[in-house]
């Protein structure tokens, strides 16, 4: 249904102007990112149903354990950590949070009209505002401390194998 309702927002509004408004680039992008979740779980299913399809058709032995599966099978007998970052469910998964952060984003088109939260609104954005410059200093501070380390210690590169510098 939002899909739909921002399909007609662009139409009735025409591509230039939906852009001009930041929140409309929020709901699209949250939107976007739910159907490309949506997708990458539905391409998971298909390769496990593949996987299983395999599985019926030509094992014989209920255990798994004793049977030899090529590598795009017997890649689903494999626990979580030893998937790969690839995986269509763990980037599934990884947008699905994404997508949920940004439309819970979307209480902030109610805040600044209530009372109590629209001064708590504005005062946390000029907050982290400020934060953002702190890191900048912090950041260029570290990158000089880094760089300034590096030429002292660089010549040393071996030095993990000298005693001297180990004990």
């Amino acid at each position: 249904g939002m899909i739909w309702s921002e399909c007609k927002e662009i139409w009735e509004e025409g591509p230039r102007e939906y852009v001009v408004h930041l929140w409309n680039l929020l709901d699209f992008g949250m939107l976007s990112i739910f159907v490309a979740s949506f997708t990458a779980r539905f391409m998971a299913f298909l390769k496990a149903t593949e996987a299983q399809q395999y599985v019926d058709q030509y094992v014989q032995d209920d255990d798994l354990n004793n049977v030899t599966l090529p590598p795009e099978v017997a890649y689903f007998t494999y626990a979580r950590n030893k998937w790969l970052p690839s995986d269509p469910q763990i980037i599934s998964e990884g947008l699905y949070a994404i997508a949920v952060v940004l439309s819970f984003s979307r209480i902030a088109y109610i805040l600044p009209a209530n009372e109590s939260f629209g001064p708590l609104q504005i005062s946390l954005g000029r907050t982290v505002k400020d934060i953002f410059k702190f890191m900048v200093i912090f950041i260029m501070v570290f990158l000089a401390f880094m760089i300034g380390m590096f030429n002292l210690y660089s010549y040393y590169l071996g030095a993990k194998y000298n005693p001297a510098f180990t004990t």
